[in-house]
């Protein structure tokens, strides 16, 4: 058990058609906190599912239950959470719990020394028990090429669905963001980079959740769109407008026809796969 921590921590589940295992994956996550010295607030966020998840969520006890319609996407559920959280630091984490508990282990750690913290899968201390298909390994890859190439990051992983930020920057960011979809954590960290906030990343221990419905190649397609439509509203981010500036507006074509040129790569590799399955 920690000695006890002068904070309190907001958890953000978002939650699209969970229904099944939403009540077993809370009960974990209740019981993993249960041996922590720990102040929280478990949030659960219903994205406009199409089974009975809201219902669901609202029959949990000790968790706050929030849902909206329609379907708006990850993003929006995590802003929707973050605008409804009164903890001192959020946490979000996917609700099929891909990532390991354990990571909160040094959120606590880490949490009064940094602004933001990132889970990693491809860190040095990372561990994957349960790898993703060869297909979608590569489009992450060429996800971490693109994000690292267009805003000058050196981060090993922006789209591990385990991420915690101070509140009240967390909630200067929402009023900022644009993106609903997967690429919101980009967004973040593209405004944590612009206002000179403090990030860590850290090692996780992660699962491939199988089940995902989710299609690698339209998710990647409006993952691309969505890159460029970040870079392109860059003066927006800044917290302080002060701090605007236009340099390097132009350097955007290059960047564009960068991500252009993997998602003909990522194209053909799923065309080269798909013909070898048929």
């Amino acid at each position: 058990m920690y000695d006890y921590i002068d904070m309190k921590f907001s958890i953000i589940i978002p939650c699209y058609n969970e229904s099944q295992d939403i009540v077993k994956n809370v009960d974990k996550i209740k019981d993993y906190l249960a041996s922590k010295n720990l102040d929280y607030e478990l949030l659960l966020v219903n994205d406009g599912s199409k089974d009975n998840t809201k219902e669901v969520i609202e029959s949990i006890p000790g968790v706050k239950a929030l849902s909206y319609e329609p379907n708006r996407g990850k993003g929006a559920a995590i802003k929707y959470g973050i605008e409804n959280a009164s903890g001192d630091y959020i946490l979000f984490m996917d609700a099929d719990l891909s990532t390991d508990l354990s990571a909160i282990d040094k959120v606590i750690e880490y949490a009064p020394s940094y602004d933001m913290i990132i889970g990693s899968r491809h860190a040095k201390d990372s561990v994957i028990k349960k790898k993703q298909p060869a297909l979608r390994v590569f489009i992450g890859w060429c996800c971490r090429q693109l994000v690292n190439i267009r805003f000058h990051t050196k981060l090993k992983d922006t789209q591990c669905g385990f991420k915690a930020i101070k509140a009240d920057i967390a909630k200067k960011i929402v009023k900022k963001q644009l993106i609903d979809k997967f690429a919101f954590d980009v967004e973040y960290i593209y405004i944590a980079k612009l206002n000179n906030l403090t990030m860590k990343e850290i090692g996780v221990i992660w699962s491939d959740d199988r089940t995902s419905t989710v299609s690698p190649f339209k998710s990647s397609v409006r993952f691309f769109k969505d890159i460029g439509f970040i870079k392109r509203n860059t003066n927006h981010y800044f917290f302080d407008p002060n701090n605007q500036n236009k340099k390097g507006e132009g350097k955007w074509v290059i960047a564009l026809m960068i991500s252009l040129l993997l998602l003909v790569v990522a194209a053909f590799i799923v065309f080269l796969i798909l013909k070898a399955q048929a």
